[in-house]
């Protein structure tokens, strides 16, 4: 039982043994009275909040079970990835041993005991065909309307000055894209998420590639061995563009190279590429060809 009076509680408990009282002054009646408030106010806040943690962790929990899916499905993914890539490898390896240099045919003597100028001449023509056959060259498309060319520019879309690194041909939608060059198909892009949108990379001979952006179909596939003149795309406008064109790039050793003397490098002009581009180590290129 409890006694109050004016400033202190005296409680009283009674038992078999006797009765004690005890006395609390107003001060701890006060310091009770809000220990008694704070746990019921925990416990009110404890059975509002924890049935919302109790939803949040499960909801984490599920989200880690789709995350830990999706990371399993990634990680598989990418043991696909590289296994495809050493399986590139290989067939670049291959690639690069498939073709050789024609053989240098021992020279003739003529009648009078002097070398033979006609079969030096065959060889010579023999070794630029080569080159000509696995170092890009031609166009990569029959109907020929180029509306921007190598070199920095006003960006179309972004209006700010960028370096645009190939050429652009006037095509449309579904014009067919050749091969300039035999070579092994490094990369293919089918989805279009801006950019070059759908594009095409031709690995060949030397350090030379190409690449053919903003198509509307690719033909070919990673992997594929191309040879010059092949089929490998049909134009589009996928991307980030204005209208439908081919983007045309050329790198050497992973350099964007201005593919002008390219374009019109055939067996009659030669040698006239080997001052336009001399950015290319030509003479110990030419060197090596002609060991």
């Amino acid at each position: 039982m409890s006694q109050f009076f004016k400033n202190r509680v005296i409680i009283t408990i009674s038992d078999i043994k006797g009765t004690k009282s005890y006395s609390l002054s107003k001060l701890v009646r006060k310091f009770i009275f809000w220990i008694v408030v704070s746990i019921i106010s925990i416990a009110v806040v404890g059975a509002i909040i924890i049935p919302v943690l109790t939803q949040k962790i499960m909801s984490l929990a599920s989200q880690n079970e789709v995350y830990q899916r999706d990371l399993n499905s990634k990680i598989m993914a990418y043991d696909r990835l590289d296994d495809k890539f050493e399986l590139l490898q290989e067939r670049i390896i291959a690639y690069e041993e498939s073709s050789n240099l024609p053989e240098r045919k021992p020279e003739t003597c003529s009648k009078d005991g002097k070398p033979s100028k006609e079969k030096s001449v065959d060889m010579g023509t023999e070794i630029k065909n080569f080159i000509l056959k696995h170092i890009p060259n031609g166009y990569p498309i029959r109907h020929i309307q180029i509306s921007s060319g190598f070199g920095y520019r006003v960006h179309p879309i972004f209006r700010t000055r960028i370096l645009h690194r190939g050429i652009d041909f006037r095509a449309p939608i579904g014009t067919p894209v050749y091969s300039v060059a035999d070579g092994i198909v490094t990369r293919v892009v089918r989805g279009d998420d801006g950019g070059y949108g759908k594009i095409v990379v031709i690995r060949h001979k030397y350090g030379f590639e190409t690449a053919f952006a903003h198509l509307s179909s690719p033909r070919v596939e990673v992997g594929d061995i191309v040879r010059k003149g092949q089929l490998v795309a049909l134009s589009g406008a996928s991307g980030r563009i204005t209208g439908s064109h081919l983007h045309f790039e050329i790198h050497y050793r992973g350099a964007a190279i201005n593919p002008q003397a390219f374009l019109s490098w055939n067996m009659a002009t030669y040698n006239k590429i080997f001052k336009q581009q001399r950015n290319i180590p030509w003479d110990s290129l030419i060197k090596q060809l002609q060991r």
